[in-house]
């Protein structure tokens, strides 16, 4: 019996084209009414008290960030401005910046760190590890996707398993070996990424770009992608170990006899 075309999937994106992906950073802050005080002075800034947050607009301040679809002008002029993120204090010392996108919240990061200084600090981020088909809600009720179900990492665990794996190690090429033979066990066990992740930062390591924030999240997005397009089977480690063959690649080949 024959049966009909499958019905095509269209991804859901926000108003600037990216692929719609929830997004939190939480942040370690030494007073919350601190960081409001900075965040009044912000035209781009708008307190939201029925949704109980500041909202981030893409106005002002913000309208110079572009993202790699487009930037402010190719927003329609009936939709300005639209809300690239919302802020939130859940408890005291806590901030939270919410986003639909993994590059707004890199943009987020970068945008908030110089204009609320360097006591407030991105301690950990939380994402949904999938995209979505444009029939499969409201962003806002995605959104909530980022609560139920959590795998929360323990960076106790992680830094006591690579202890284990880096024991004896004693020169870069000895780190480079132990690094390989991690990767080559996780993809072995076909380890990968949850759902929905809650993972520490190294905020010690970051640099004033979030170089590391950035890459972390353009690797899950990559897996994402990969999943959107049906191949299932690429992990985490996976896509970072082709990742390296190919940058490797990429360099030998353009080396000078």
């Amino acid at each position: 019996m024959q049966t009909g075309p499958a019905k095509e999937r269209y991804l859901l994106v926000t108003m600037t084209n990216e692929p719609f992906q929830p997004v939190r950073l939480y942040y370690a802050v030494p007073d919350p009414s601190f960081v409001i005080r900075k965040l009044t002075a912000l035209r781009c800034m708008v307190e939201a008290p029925i949704e109980r947050c500041w909202q981030w607009l893409y106005h002002a301040e913000a309208a110079s960030l572009r993202f790699p679809a487009g930037g402010y002008d190719d927003v329609p002029k009936k939709k300005r401005p639209i809300v690239l993120g919302r802020i939130r204090f859940p408890e005291h010392e806590a901030m939270t910046l919410e986003t639909n996108s993994f590059e707004r919240a890199i943009a987020g990061a970068r945008f908030f760190a110089p204009r609320l200084g360097l006591e407030v600090v991105a301690m950990r981020c939380r994402l949904v590890n999938r995209c979505f088909a444009a029939d499969e809600g409201q962003p806002d009720k995605l959104m909530a996707m980022l609560d139920h179900d959590v795998t929360v990492i323990d960076p106790r665990v992680a830094e006591a398993a690579m202890r284990r794996e880096l024991a004896g190690v004693r020169s870069v090429q000895d780190w480079n070996r132990a690094a390989a033979k991690s990767l080559e066990r996780r993809l072995e066990r076909q380890e990968d990424v949850p759902m929905v992740e809650d993972f520490p930062l190294a905020p010690e390591e970051e640099t004033p770009d979030f170089q590391h924030l950035a890459t972390t999240l353009q690797f899950r997005f990559i897996r994402v992608v990969e999943h959107w397009r049906g191949n299932t089977h690429l992990t985490l480690a996976a896509i970072i170990v082709r990742t390296v063959e190919q940058n490797m690649q990429d360099r030998g080949g353009h080396q000078g006899p």
